[in-house]
């Protein structure tokens, strides 16, 4: 039996997780469909642990620092972020490119590390950034370790949403592409993500079992076709067995 009280308080905290630039008392109550006089409840109990914050000027609420420290937590005790940061910060020298590590959770991506770069690209990307995974490499190359059930099952109530201008948004073509990533051995994105965005990404092994992928991302500029193919698709490879190998001991 779940308690009713809790149960309002974690969809809040829910609501607020999707909403980074906070929320309204009015708006919370509307979209929750809760009293106002409930939602205020919910927000002066969660205000004094920082679990929320409010905006002294707008007044909206936003979710509060409490959460970088458990996140931290959490991603601290993630075996597979301990031991491929130090190769990611590696492969980043190597290629001067933002380099990503993901995983697979309820349906979607999630970027447990992310090294960045300084240039004129700028990507929203940031650790804890989820998304759905057939239009990213990382994503990709974590889905094709799946059988199809397994991947009709995380889109069963969605579709295959359209993000840059090369997003696969069919099944049968995703399946193809999947096919083609396994025996390959890593995954390209060409704009499929964001426009003027490319990826590449391998696959990070535990034994058998595929439990990360590590990327490399850039601009279409500096990631021309070529260069993936003759150079990055190479390191982002030999990073992830890197990688693998020191998850076998």
């Amino acid at each position: 039996m779940k308690l009713a009280s809790l149960d309002k308080s974690l969809r809040l905290i829910d609501m607020l997780s999707r909403k980074p630039r906070g929320m309204s008392l009015s708006q919370l109550s509307e979209e929750l469909q809760y009293p106002k006089s409930t939602v205020h409840h919910i927000l002066s109990t969660l205000l004094p642990y920082e679990y929320v914050s409010q905006d002294p000027e707008t007044k909206r609420y936003s979710l509060g620092f409490k959460f970088l420290s458990i996140g931290r937590v959490i991603l601290d005790t993630i075996d597979v972020r301990r031991t491929a940061h130090r190769h990611l910060l590696e492969l980043h020298e190597q290629c001067k490119e933002a380099v990503h590590l993901a995983i697979l959770r309820d349906g979607k991506v999630i970027y447990i590390d992310k090294i960045d770069t300084q240039g004129m690209v700028s990507l929203a990307t940031y650790i804890g950034y989820r998304t759905d995974p057939h239009a990213a490499s990382g994503g990709k190359v974590l889905l094709s370790e799946l059988s199809r059930k397994e991947i009709m099952d995380i889109y069963r109530d969605r579709p295959l949403k359209t993000y840059g201008k090369n997003t696969i948004t069919s099944l049968p073509r995703l399946f193809e592409e999947l096919e083609k990533i396994k025996k390959q051995g890593y995954a390209i994105d060409d704009e499929e993500y964001y426009e003027g965005i490319r990826c590449v990404a391998a696959p990070i092994r535990a034994g058998w079992k595929v439990v990360a992928a590590v990327s490399i991302t850039g601009a279409i500029f500096t990631m021309t076709m070529e260069r993936i193919r003759n150079e990055l698709k190479t390191m982002v490879m030999e990073t992830a067995e890197r990688i693998s190998n020191e998850l076998q001991w």
